[in-house]
């Protein structure tokens, strides 16, 4: 029994120390990396991705991370690395860094999208009476409208012609101030508010047949 244990535990000893020298040779192979994409290969920052899209791929996984989302999510974690590896300075393993930075690509995605939702729900309401509608978030009735009318909205928006799609999603989506939007466009603030008057009443006109439906 005694020597059952001590082999086991001789064992793990073992495994912690390849895991060990696999960390250590893995953090190593990073920083030459690193090293030559400073020095000028580019290829060497390929070399990076490929090293750690899989990983990538899998914590978002593990996040929960809808799989129509996780690629282009990886995509913005892998763009942000790429922007600002002249920052990184090896206090912390190139691998926790990424992971760092994968996680707050996720937590900035998420906090977009409930803003979206908001400003979506928003825009509903200024331009649909929904009062009718029972107003228990467990009546399954309201949960299908509501994905309904969301889902609608969205593609509804996307008809809209590009100059009325960029000023109803900079307000309705992103939140934006009028001035904002201007500085942003490059219009006066009476054209935002014009063109996002015209958007809304297109945006009536193309939803009445399915919200009249629904």
């Amino acid at each position: 029994m005694a020597a059952g244990m001590e082999v086991r535990i001789g064992m793990a000893g073992a495994l912690r120390k390849m895991l060990g020298v696999e960390q250590q040779l893995r953090a190593e192979r990073d920083l030459r990396l690193i090293e030559d994409y400073r020095a000028g290969r580019q290829a060497a920052f390929d070399e990076l991705v490929q090293a750690y899209e899989s990983t990538v791929h899998r914590i978002l996984a593990q996040l929960n991370v809808g799989s129509t989302d996780v690629e282009d999510l990886a995509q913005e974690v892998f763009l942000r690395i790429y922007r600002n590896l002249h920052r990184f300075r090896g206090q912390s393993s190139f691998y926790t860094w990424l992971y760092r930075i994968t996680i707050n690509v996720f937590f900035d995605h998420n906090k977009k999208r409930k803003r979206a939702d908001v400003r979506l729900q928003r825009l509903q309401n200024a331009m649909v009476d929904v009062s009718n509608v029972h107003a228990d978030p467990d009546d399954p009735f309201r949960v299908t409208f509501e994905q309904l009318t969301r889902d609608t909205f969205s593609r509804a928006i996307a008809t809209l012609p590009e100059p009325f799609r960029d000023v109803v999603a900079m307000r309705e989506v992103d939140d934006l101030s009028y001035e904002e939007i201007a500085l942003q466009t490059g219009i006066s603030i009476g054209t935002v508010r014009s063109r996002l008057s015209r958007a809304r009443a297109r945006l009536k006109e193309l939803l009445r047949p399915e919200l009249a439906a629904a």
